[in-house]
């Protein structure tokens, strides 16, 4: 698959020092084997992984605006892939809506050059000075956005996968899931585009898709009568790496 090749040091999903999360990778061998690999918990790889949404700025001052880059921090994940039938393979991701990060300076110089092959952006992310990112986060959780206190969970889960091949940007991706998304206590399905390169010792995994704010009740942020403003398209992005077990330590049973 091809992928930028992380260079940040720190976590790029920070909810700890390492992203461990709970993924479940079942993988069946050829039936001319006759085996069977049983599931196995895998090692997700943080500083190579990011789960996303970048929002878009609008208005006839969109000059003055910034796109922005929200990211998940603290999750739990649970993901089940069958190499011998990824249409099969299952996702489901869980985030407190109060552990979004807004901005965060390194993930964006990270992944913005991903965002720019797949034509989702095509300016760089502005400098966001602190005291700002704090107001847009206090913003992002309240009750006429993300109303955080009263839906505290934000929920990404996978329901079918087909082989369906789409160009995004400049890339090409073999696979098409429809993703349903639970924001604000509304849960809207929408296709988005997936990538699975599977090695001998790490799965990594990669899709996007576009969704709107509206879908889910949400009037974009806008200030000075509509002359800055978000669109009300955005994008969600994840772009995850595993580390396998070696083959050995996989308990192998005989198919009966």
């Amino acid at each position: 698959m091809h992928r930028p090749s992380p260079s940040c040091s720190s976590n790029c999903l920070p909810a700890d020092s390492r992203w461990l999360a709970l993924v479940a990778l079942a993988i069946l061998g050829s039936t001319m084997l006759g085996s069977v690999v049983e599931a196995a918990e895998v090692e997700v790889l943080a500083a190579q992984s990011v789960f996303a949404v970048v929002t878009h700025k609008g208005g006839f001052a969109a000059g003055m605006a910034h796109n922005h880059l929200v990211t998940a921090a603290g999750h739990q994940l649970e993901m089940a892939f069958d190499a011998a039938a990824p249409l099969q393979s299952s996702f489901e991701l869980r985030t407190a809506a109060s552990q979004l990060e807004v901005d965060r300076g390194d993930l964006q110089l990270e992944w913005y050059p991903r965002f720019e092959a797949l034509g989702v952006l095509s300016e760089a992310f502005g400098d966001v000075a602190d005291k700002d990112r704090a107001k847009i986060h206090e913003s992002m959780l309240g009750k006429s956005q993300l109303n955080a206190e009263k839906f505290p969970q934000i929920v990404a889960t996978v329901v079918s996968v087909t082989a369906k091949a789409a160009t995004v940007g400049e890339v090409e991706f073999p696979y098409q899931v429809t993703l349903r998304l639970e924001v604000r206590g509304q849960a809207v399905e929408k296709p988005v585009a997936a990538r699975f390169d599977l090695a001998d010792t790490s799965i990594t995994v990669e899709a996007v898709g576009a969704f709107k704010f509206s879908d889910f009740g949400i009037k974009p942020f806008s200030a000075f009568l509509g002359a800055v403003k978000n669109e009300d398209e955005f994008h969600v992005y994840l772009n995850l790496t595993g580390t396998l077990p070696p083959p050995g330590d996989a308990e192998v049973a005989d198919d009966p």
